[in-house]
């Protein structure tokens, strides 16, 4: 790695970044130098080719890093999040910013992380240092779900850390607007529900496309964006100068409309349109088309390298695909049969590109990877119909490929640029997308399962219904999985359409992760939700390296070994304390009240919270764990164990494996919170904000918070193994005060207003309360929320390195 240097400008910052081992860098465009010198804006117009990335991400490291005006650095996010509407885009923008880092002597220093969801080190090494300066690239699916605190393919108990950390001091980028659908209403909704709601520390957001309209980013709480930047005379005259006149012609392709025919004639026109030592790409509509495609050129014995590239890989097996498509052609040239994938954002150019007709928009995207950087002086651009049959035109409407055939049959033979396309007026459905409103986001903000143990589905808000996936994942499993099965990798999954996967469950064995029960389950169709992750049998096929997801296929799939285990995180699930290494519970309280101070002094400004707030945490923090006073999780540690070590109470245990309690589904902070709630204890008198450092202590689990009710099977006088009166173990505080033991009672857990006699309101009332109080509400409760779960990994952690979350 480089040593980090101060650069004197943001043009010297370019250069560095974006130096190579062939040559020196290059200077930012005008517009660039602008986003540096002047702040990202809402909104940022320019064409294909024109930089984005670099648009994006430079000018917000120049600012949050180097600018000279301190003021400035202060007020810049410290995390930028790069949202894009394409999995084939998230690798290739990490490779692209991981070498400027690089370049810069930054790697490391700033972190880098893809959110992708799976088990994952990126995700956990930035949810463990979320003060430091970081980069997060993600699809809209991945990014949006989390700002809906339904995570897709994120363990259930982490969703309220990654909504409390996201919706605090980031730049969210989101590319391509018009591939976004119901996504683009979502993001601007958010943006301005973060300015109605407030947050503990500022957000931004700025939208890039080419051809979006300005009065389209207006929603009802969002006003539109103030400040717009498009490309100006000088980006025009300079170096973007032989990008913008580069031209590609226009011609229909003449290939068998019969869908039987339709692989075989296209593949035939891709041997006679390819040339040596080139690029051709030809994007079809569906990946279905697309892999008939693949197999019907592969029949004939293409001397071209072919690929496959769409959005139903596995990452590994992706990465290679995708690192194959955008490699220099060799002596033979390059065939990418490709979906929607390469229809924004990557990188790449083709001498030919074929295409089947799309909304108008599309066909700009798809245009804009020919001849992209007017390397070529003879680029085509064919263009061809879907082959006949019912619904040949999905996912699209039929109305706007006919006004694009229309638009492309005015062009035949025309010679055309990226912008002339852009320019051309040619009509387009603006469909009616669901819109998130204030309402519906209060009530996300309970991510307790329904009464049938099913989350709230959030797609509706992510992506149009013939576009949501579910993970899957492949493993060795004759005889099904172990209730303990690991959690699946991010390295192991695949996203498969779910009306797809609901399609072969009853062919195939498919099994989903029942939270409350804690042990994985046969699936029925009603299972395979939008988000979710699934467990296949290798044995039984569905996937080939070279073609991805392929449900015909009986071929064993071989089985990634994932470099990372992950405990799931059933209702059950404790893994933080099985760290294998024995810390007894004063010294656990003290650490965690340490690191949450820690963390907010690194965070420093947060302009946000009140001292009372940011008190309310580090209390939370020394009292997180009090619950572990009690007999049944002595029990537990002690059978686990075989015995207990002389001292205690214990926070931890100095033995591995599965903490199992009797009464099942026993949850330590629940007991916690009521030890709080206690007046015998004395542990809330004179506290500022008692129910928030309740609440904080109840929920850094992620497993009580709102809603708390007894889980399926438990008996009537049992709340998650809790009964109507409990008694508590004595323990030593930190600050030398003796808890002694304690008569708790249940009634402050009853639904309603008054809890019981003498306790007050209930706990749903009370958690109510803070996430609708103005000067709190939904982004900073879970804020404080994730710094207090944040300090209690970083403490188990520093017990034992391989502990998980």
């Amino acid at each position: 790695m480089k040593e980090a240097t101060v650069p004197g400008s943001f043009d010297e910052l370019v250069r560095r970044a974006t130096t190579t081992v062939a040559g020196e860098g290059y200077g930012p465009y005008p517009y660039q130098r602008r986003l540096a010198e002047e702040g990202l804006p809402d909104l940022l117009r320019a064409p294909t080719g024109s930089g984005k990335t670099l648009a994006a991400a430079l000018p917000w490291l120049y600012r949050r890093r180097y600018h000279p005006d301190g003021e400035v650095r202060r007020l810049t996010p410290r995390r930028l999040a790069m949202v894009l509407p394409q999995r084939s885009l998230v690798e290739q923008t990490r490779m692209v910013i991981a070498d400027w880092l690089d370049n810069l002597g930054l790697a490391g220093e700033v972190g880098l992380h893809v959110l992708m969801g799976g088990a994952s080190t990126d995700e956990r090494s930035w949810l463990l240092d979320p003060a430091s300066d970081a980069i997060l690239i993600g699809t809209q699916d991945m990014v949006l779900s989390r700002l809906l605190l339904r995570g897709y393919a994120e363990p259930h108990a982490r969703r309220p850390m990654s909504f409390g950390l996201l919706h605090a001091s980031t730049q969210f980028v989101f590319d391509e607007v018009q591939l976004m659908g119901p996504a683009l209403p979502t993001s601007l909704q958010l943006a301005g529900l973060r300015g109605v709601l407030g947050t503990a520390a500022p957000c931004q957001s700025m939208w890039m496309s080419a051809t979006v309209d300005p009065g389209d980013l207006r929603t009802v709480d969002y006003p539109g964006p103030e400040r717009v930047i498009e490309l100006g005379p000088d980006d025009r005259a300079g170096g973007l100068r032989r990008r913008l006149e580069a031209t590609r012609t226009v011609q229909r392709a003449d290939v068998p409309t019969d869908a039987k025919r339709y692989a075989a004639g296209l593949a035939q026109l891709l041997m006679t349109e390819h040339r040596p030592g080139t690029r051709t790409i030809v994007v079809l509509n569906t990946v279905a088309r697309a892999n008939e495609v693949y197999v019907a050129l592969s029949r004939l014995g293409a001397v071209a390298e072919v690929v496959l590239l769409h959005s139903r890989f596995r990452p590994g097996e992706r990465a290679v695909q995708a690192a194959q498509a955008l490699a220099e052609p060799g002596e033979a040239g390059t065939i990418v049969i490709a979906t929607q994938v390469l229809e924004a954002g990557v990188d790449v150019s083709s001498r030919v590109l074929i295409t089947e007709s799309a909304p108008w928009s599309s066909i700009v995207q798809r245009a804009g990877r020919c001849n992209r950087a007017g390397e070529y002086d003879d680029a085509l651009l064919l263009w061809l119909q879907p082959p006949k049959g019912r619904g040949s035109h999905l996912p699209y409407d039929e109305t706007d490929l006919a006004h694009a055939e229309a638009a492309l049959t005015d062009l035949e033979n025309a010679a055309v640029t990226t912008t002339a396309l852009q320019e051309r007026p040619v009509a387009e459905q603006r469909p009616v997308h669901p819109v998130l409103r204030r309402r519906d986001l209060i009530d996300l903000f309970d991510t307790a399962p329904d009464l049938s143990g099913n989350d709230l589905d959030v797609s509706r808000w992510i992506r149009d219904a013939d576009t949501i996936t579910v993970g899957v994942a492949w493993r060795a499993l004759p005889d099904g999985p172990a209730d303990d099965a690991a959690f699946p990798a991010r390295e192991e999954l695949c996203q498969v359409p779910v009306a797809e996967l609901r399609a072969v469950v009853s062919t195939r064995a498919v099994w989903v992760f029942d939270q409350t029960a804690g042990a994985w389950q046969r699936a029925r169709p009603g299972d395979i939700r939008p988000g979710g992750v699934v467990l296949l049998n290798a044995a039984d096929g569905g996937y080939l390296p070279d073609q991805g997801w392929a449900p015909a296929s009986r071929t064993p799939v071989t089985p990634v070994e994932p470099p990372l285990r992950e405990a799931t995180d059933g209702l059950d699930a404790d893994p933080l304390t099985v760290v294998g290494q024995w810390v007894g519970l004063t010294e656990h309280l003290d650490d965690v009240r340490r690191e949450t101070e820690k963390l907010l002094g690194e965070f420093g400004d947060l302009g946000g919270l009140t001292e009372d707030q940011r008190a309310a945490a580090a209390l939370a923090g020394l009292y997180h764990d009090v619950g572990k006073a009690h007999p049944v999780f002595a029990a537990s540690l002690a059978r686990a164990a075989g015995d207990l070590p002389a001292g205690g109470p214990w926070a931890k245990s100095g033995r591995r494996g599965v903490l199992r309690h009797q009464p099942p589904h026993f949850r330590h902070e629940l007991v916690s919170a009521l030890m709080l709630l206690e007046p015998d204890s004395g542990l809330l008198e004179g506290v500022c904000e008692p129910d928030l450092v309740a609440y904080l202590v109840a929920a850094h689990h992620g497993k009580t918070r709102l809603t708390i009710r007894s889980a399926p099977g438990e008996s009537r006088d049992l709340v998650l193994g809790v009964r109507p009166v409990e008694t508590t173990l004595p323990v030593a505080l930190p600050d030398g005060r003796h808890l002694p033991a304690l008569t708790l009672r249940r009634d402050v857990l009853a639904v309603g207003g008054d809890g019981g006699e003498g306790s007050g309101d209930s706990w749903q009332a009370r958690a109510c309360r803070l996430r609708d109080r103005a000067d709190l509400g939904p982004f900073r409760v879970a804020f404080l929320e994730a710094v207090v779960r944040v300090a209690d990994w970083r403490a188990s952690a520093s017990y034992d390195q391989e502990t998980t979350a």
